[in-house]
């Protein structure tokens, strides 16, 4: 049928449209396919414009590469005619769509316009953020049409192309996108040089499921087998066998061999620039029972970090996989591209092409990779509070909303554990603003008193909120009690946040008494949390023993009792060191072979308490109350003036309950028995406040063990 009649209807007008159907089509309502103007059925040239632009790219990158891609002529005809075509398919947006045929009764099949979240989409540029990752992707748009005829050149033009053809293939295997590296061979494997066999190695792997992997998050028992993390990291594997082989007795030779081994691929990681997940895993494996080294802090346990954190930025570990099972779309939907990864591309860079992302394998695979960055920031937070330094891994958006990530159906049982501290360790710089802020303001708003009740409640509502949010999540039991190394990690972590704020300068008097009385009841939680939990405390990491030794030496110094106390607890203190002592050394030597470091840090309290001064004001106090035996009322003394005491009215006597005859058990004491007994005694709660300074806790110096002859030998 003719449709001429109607294109030349109005032959001052270029229609942009569609041409309306002729009076012979309408009558018959016939519907035609779609052509535009001068095409004919069969003819290739289907696509106009922007959409033709597209495909030609599309089917360029499809196309195999040829090794004349660099000098073919039709290459550069190609390109030429995609940017003419997007020139004019640009010049064409502008014309507006008003002039629409006038005979167009087509309306039910125009298009849809798109929605606002594809207009962003489309108007997106992925790795924007990213100029390496961004150049890699842009490699991938290289032309190479192989089907183009050769067509002979002169013997100087083909010395010309062949050096193009060198210079190229150099940039195209320098800028591609990052993947894993693996550290595997039969020069790298354990097995294959035979420092142990394969029911060793499957034995190994089942106690450190079973007894080690509560302290050192980040593994997935149904994905690191030993089959999986033997064909991925030969350096995440070894770690694995010789971390396990140090709670063993029987394996002292064998963990002597494995340990020798690991320090040698922890060294072909770092010079050959191996990268994966397990590789991050296993730098984090080696850091909890890391062997001391020469002097106090020095180990490789912030070296290993910082290579973990080098390789997990380089494999984008930090950002959330999308599609997510852990997160909803709609909080996807507010992400900024940066912030997250697609899933095949994270599978792709793992190297696991073949696997399919929405399968409960690949799931898990991607689950690994946020578990392995929750798990870092986690060890890092951790290792950094222990040591006084700054913080280097970022709470990203992963970690900023990963509260409820361990609820899945395909979570490991110690991912709750492994996320509660997440949570704890990354809201800790919050509260220590918002303190230290109350503290400098309370002059303007505020007196001592309701200061120091307005920050206790502060920070007592930020313990009670993390405890209301995971004893049910994680709690053991009836009770829903913490399992012991959560507990610990607590506790200190409460001490952690006293000893941030304590010699804050604005902090009003009553303020420090506060953080006084509170640093203490902590300090003395943790060597109560030790004592106690001794029996599942036997792969107690290095971290952990440092801020068990923290705490013994914050409660010694701040026991001390201003002379207007009417008790005193250093006695009580000191008993409860020696109990800790007992219970790092006991830790730390057994097995023989294992030469922990706690060993180190036991020794050094007994030490601390042996030669740390025992004339002190409080002890004294102390033995003139036992040898009285009476409730005379203690009367300040006039050599603390000095500390220009706040005047209050003298109580005619003192209630025998205040006056503990002999020194009191707190390792058989509750946290809440613990906070009233200082309370009680009236520590830090005197007329005066001694100038203490809480930086000197860890008083390393009161012991010269160069000139003492002290023996601190492993």
């Amino acid at each position: 049928m003719d449709h001429a009649h109607a294109a030349v209807s109005k032959p001052g007008r270029i229609s942009h449209g569609k041409q309306a159907a002729c009076l012979n089509c309408r009558r018959s309502k016939i519907r035609f396919p779609s052509h535009h103007v001068g095409r004919q059925k069969g003819v290739k040239n289907k696509r106009t414009g922007l959409e033709k632009a597209l495909y030609q790219i599309e089917q360029a990158i499809k196309r195999p590469r040829g090794p004349d891609a660099a000098a073919s002529d039709a290459a550069h005809k190609v390109i030429s005619n995609l940017q003419e075509l997007l020139g004019k398919a640009q010049d064409q947006q502008q014309v507006s769509h008003s002039e629409t045929d006038d005979f167009s009764e087509n309306q039910d099949q125009t298009h849809s316009l798109p929605s606002p979240r594809e207009q962003e989409d489309s108007l997106a540029l992925d790795d924007a953020e990213n100029p390496l990752q961004l150049l890699a992707r842009a490699s991938d748009l290289q032309l190479s049409p192989a089907e183009t005829r050769k067509v002979p050149a002169p013997l100087q033009q083909q010395q010309a192309i062949s050096r193009t053809q060198g210079h190229n293939s150099c940039a195209n295997s320098f800028f591609v996108p990052v993947r894993a590296s693996r550290d595997v061979g039969p020069e790298l494997d354990p097995i294959e040089l035979g420092l142990v066999t394969v029911e060793e190695a499957e034995s190994l792997f089942s106690f450190f499921y079973q007894n080690l992997a509560h302290t050192r998050w980040g593994l997935d028992p149904l994905i690191h087998t030993v089959s999986f993390v033997r064909a991925q990291s030969a350096f995440l594997f070894t770690s694995i066998l010789a971390a396990t082989t140090l709670f063993l007795s029987s394996a002292a030779a064998l963990s002597k061999r494995l340990f020798r081994h690991c320090r040698y691929l922890a060294n072909i990681v770092a010079v050959q620039r191996h990268r994966s997940v397990e590789i991050v895993l296993a730098f984090m494996v080696n850091v909890p029972w890391m062997a001391p080294g020469n002097c106090l802090g020095d180990d490789d346990a912030c070296a290993y970090i910082a290579m973990a954190l080098t390789v997990a930025l380089d494999l984008s570990l930090n950002k959330i996989v999308v599609p997510s099972s852990s997160f909803d779309n709609s909080f996807l939907k507010r992400q900024a591209k940066a912030d997250c990864i697609d899933a095949k591309r994270a599978l792709h860079m793992d190297g696991f092409d073949d696997v399919d992302a929405g399968s409960e394998w690949g799931r898990r695979l991607l689950r690994r990779r946020e578990r392995a960055w929750i798990a870092l920031f986690v060890l890092e937070r951790g290792v950094c509070l222990a040591r006084g330094r700054s913080y280097t891994v970022p709470p990203t958006t992963l970690v900023e909303n990963c509260d409820h990530w361990h609820i899945s159906d395909i979570a490991d049982s110690r991912d709750g554990p492994m996320n509660s501290m997440a949570a704890l360790r990354r809201n800790l710089d919050e509260i220590f603003r918002k303190v230290k802020s109350n503290c400098d303001n309370y002059q303007v708003v505020d007196i001592g008193p309701e200061a120091a009740q307005s920050i206790k409640t502060m920070i007592e509502s930020f313990y009670d909120r993390w405890y209301a949010t995971w004893a049910p999540a994680i709690g053991e039991g009836q009770s829903l009690s913490l399992p012991p190394y959560v507990d610990i990690l607590v506790t200190h972590t409460r001490l952690s946040t006293y000893a941030g704020v304590i010699n804050h300068p604005t902090a009003p008097i009553e303020v420090k008494r506060f953080f006084r009385a509170a640093a203490l009841s902590s300090a003395l939680n943790v060597l109560r949390a030790a004592i106690q939990g001794e029996a599942r405390l036997k792969s107690m990491p290095n971290n952990t023993v440092i801020m068990i030794s923290f705490a013994a030496c914050s409660a010694l110094s701040l026991s001390v009792t201003p002379g207007d106390s009417r008790s005193s607890l250093a006695p009580s203190v000191r008993n409860s060191i020696e109990e800790t002592a007992g219970v790092l050394e006991r830790i730390g030597a057994t097995p023989s072979h294992r030469h922990g470091a706690s060993v180190l840090y036991g020794r050094f309290l007994r030490e601390l308490i042996r030669r740390a001064p025992v004339g002190s004001r409080s002890q004294n106090h102390f033995d003139q109350r036992r040898a009285m035996g009476s409730t005379e009322a203690l009367q300040p003394m006039s050599s603390l003036d000095v500390y220009d005491p706040i005047v209050t009215t003298a109580q005619p006597s003192a209630s025998p309950s205040l006056l503990w005859m002999e020194p009191l058990q707190f390792s058989a004491m509750s946290d809440d028995q613990i906070i009233d007994a200082v309370n009680r005694a009236g520590t830090a709660f005197g007329t005066t406040v001694p100038d203490v300074p809480f930086d000197d806790m860890l008083r390393w110096d009161w012991l010269d063990f160069a000139n003492n002859g002290s023996d601190f030998n492993l």
